[in-house]
């Protein structure tokens, strides 16, 4: 009896703990140490970053964990509100209220996923800042106060805690806890200096490609450059040791005999393709913020390296990963399309072009585009996957429908149509248009993810996002699609 009252008492304890420490909870005790003001046109920042006081023993990294648990498991049983609009345009709307809030920490992705997984930043919210996504100037400033506020809480992060970590979890007023889930970031620095460089204007929303008439202008300049100097140590200090844990000299790759933890941080692999574009993608970036010097040389090499390695010229797409059954299985993914986004691949070159088209022909030829875009592959691979993950929802990091890489895949078909002049990739983007519409319509919002079928994905211990503010990449996809030859239909 003694026990169960020890236990019931520790279980409301440790939940009551749980919600005053969500960013995003109505009673919460968590404030913001960076604050962007809005004057006229300019964007003024009052930075109070050395306040932040960082819990690494291993009780916080256990209560920061067990906290991600709780929520995941009041969206999948307590809460998972949906938008009571009865039109797209509506439910877009309503998630930009709900997610792009200035006056709460930072940028997420939604209802459980209240810390901040630093790769968002690159990753699922790259096109935040697309001056070509219309939309009214509040909702403009919003995007624009948010999305730096939390490249700022990050850098803040790390200059108390200088190691690359996927997650930080807020744990007081001015506290945090940095975990990983579920090994050593492949693409946390990314986020950082893709962010850093999209603020700074030096970083279009699609590399690469022009398309339809800026709607905005970006503000964010001046205080992001103040940002850059003050951290420019610290982001420094996280490249090196990026570096020197991730990078193989010898073999010019992603070590092999390391397992680190990317967007699809649900499988364990070793040196995936997805992991190596990053890297090359974030050597870049540091060159071109000055933080590493410059050595065009190195990037064209480890160009040249990650696409002799992973092209599989025989099956027409990418290996997954350099893992022994990897290669024996010859994987596919679909994080592959993070070529896109980082401008290693584009289908505007004629001699990268061939990329695009034999991995669509093998992703149709498969059926991991329907019943719409886009699965990870077209098997579960439960036995890949953590184990957390593989009880919790087996289906999360294999057959699965991501809203996000759907996206990218919409995007890869328009811009194929547009270099081509082949309807069939016009005809395919517009169906998956249209089968997403759909599905917000239905669902009440732009979810995460979806089971195989094409529903919100649902098992006993978990449930999908139900209003993602990854909407903003459905968002990009309208524009793109508005823009590539007017008056088609």
């Amino acid at each position: 009896m003694i026990l169960t009252i020890v236990l019931v008492s520790l279980s409301a304890s440790i939940a009551g703990a749980a919600y005053i420490t969500n960013p995003f909870s109505r009673f919460s005790i968590i404030r913001q140490p960076f604050v962007v003001e809005v004057a006229m046109d300019s964007l003024n920042a009052l930075n109070d970053n050395h306040k932040i006081v960082i819990r690494q023993r291993w009780w916080w990294r256990l209560f920061a964990i067990l906290k991600c648990g709780l929520y995941i498991m009041n969206t999948r049983y307590v809460s998972s509100p949906r938008s009571e609009a009865s039109s797209v345009k509506g439910i877009v709307s309503d998630i930009h209220k709900l997610r792009f809030k200035p006056k709460k920490l930072l940028l997420t992705s939604g209802d459980h996923f209240s810390a901040l997984f630093v790769r968002n930043l690159g990753v699922f919210y790259y096109p935040m800042l697309d001056t070509r996504i219309a939309s009214s100037k509040h909702d403009w400033q919003n995007r624009q106060v948010v999305y730096l506020q939390t490249v700022a809480y990050a850098l803040g992060v790390f200059q108390k805690y200088p190691v690359p970590t996927t997650t930080i979890v807020a744990m007081g007023a001015y506290s945090a806890t940095c975990v990983n889930f579920y090994a050593y970031p492949s693409d946390t620095l990314y986020g950082i200096l893709y962010a850093l460089a999209a603020l700074l204007g030096k970083q279009d929303p699609l590399p690469g490609e022009s398309y339809g008439t800026p709607h905005h202008t970006l503000d964010t300049k001046p205080a992001t450059q103040i940002l850059l100097e003050e951290y420019r140590t610290t982001i420094g200090q996280l490249y090196s040791h990026y570096r020197t844990t991730v990078f193989d000299v010898k073999t010019g790759l992603i070590d092999t005999n390391i397992h680190i933890s990317s967007a699809k941080d649900i499988t364990r692999r070793y040196s995936a393709f997805y992991d190596n574009v990053v890297f090359w993608k974030t050597s870049q970036l540091a060159m071109e913020l000055g933080i590493i010097p410059h050595d065009p040389a190195f990037l064209q090499q480890l160009k040249k390296q990650i696409l002799q390695t992973f092209w599989l010229r025989d099956k027409g797409y990418f290996l997954e990963d350099l893992s022994e059954e990897g290669k024996h299985e010859a994987y596919y993914s679909s994080d592959w399309l993070i070529v896109l986004s980082t401008g290693f691949l584009h289908p505007k070159n004629k001699s990268e072009r061939h990329y695009f088209e034999q991995s669509i022909d093998y992703i149709r030829a498969h059926g991991i585009d329907k019943p719409f875009a886009i699965k990870y592959q077209h098997e579960t691979r439960a036995h890949r996957q953590f184990w957390a993950v593989r009880i919790a929802v087996a289906s999360y990091g294999g057959d699965a429908i991501w809203s996000f890489w759907g996206m990218e895949y919409i995007k890869t078909l328009l811009l194929l149509y547009k270099y081509t002049d082949d309807a069939g990739y016009l005809a395919m983007a517009d169906f998956h248009l249209a089968a997403y519409e759909h599905a917000m319509l239905r669902d009440g919002g732009f979810p995460e993810v979806y089971d195989s079928r094409g529903k919100l994905l649902e098992t006993r211990l978990y449930r999908s996002i139900r209003q993602t503010g990854w909407v903003i990449g459905f968002e990009q996809v309208k524009a793109m699609r508005a823009n590539i030859r007017k008056g088609t239909a």
